[in-house]
């Protein structure tokens, strides 16, 4: 073989491995994806934002005319919806703690709510009742609106003295519990 010969077949072998090279490069992988579906289901969540309200300090009762009110604000997280109640007991009326509770106020709450549960969670506000009879029954309602989880929630209180006598000089205590317990959607 010449050398000819022997050139051109080593350009024609050449030219073949650089042609199957290239091609080689400019294949596609294949297509070949993997899918995986991921699930989480969320429960019902209904939670306050900690352990409890801010105390609520009345003013001085000075003259029997006096009706100090106050109020705390307290935010409860949640994606459903809940009925309110309150402790209707003697724990959530004002009692003096210097004579051993014998001697009472009138006290009242009343509980607003920063939305409205058809534009934001929250529900319709209260309007002031004694102590006995602030929030009892089936509860007050919070509606969960779609995108808004929280509501915050006002707790306003009052005191005053009994129409017919003035309260015993002292101070005088009480702790009013709200508890939201689910209610259906």
């Amino acid at each position: 073989m010449n050398s000819l010969t022997k050139l051109l077949m080593l350009s024609a072998i050449y030219i073949a491995v650089i042609t199957f090279t290239v091609e080689l490069a400019l294949a596609a992988e294949p297509d070949d994806a993997a899918t995986c579906t991921i699930n989480v289901t969320v429960d019902q969540i209904c939670e306050w934002e900690g352990a409890s309200f801010a105390d609520i300090d009345l003013a001085l009762i000075d003259d029997k005319a006096d009706v100090p009110e106050g109020s705390a604000v307290y935010t409860l997280w949640l994606n459903c919806n809940v009925a309110l109640t309150a402790d209707n007991t003697i724990a959530a009326q004002l009692d003096n703690v210097d004579d051993g509770g014998s001697d009472t106020l009138i006290t009242e709450y009343y509980a607003a709510y920063d939305g409205d549960g058809a534009t934001a969670t929250g529900g319709t506000d209260t309007v002031y009742a004694t102590h006995d009879n602030f929030i009892s029954g089936a509860g007050s309602a919070i509606t969960h609106f779609d995108g808004d989880g929280a509501v915050e929630i006002t707790l306003w209180a009052r005191a005053s003295n009994n129409a017919d006598e003035v309260a015993d000089a002292g101070v005088y205590e009480a702790t009013q519990t709200l508890t939201a317990a689910w209610t259906s959607n």
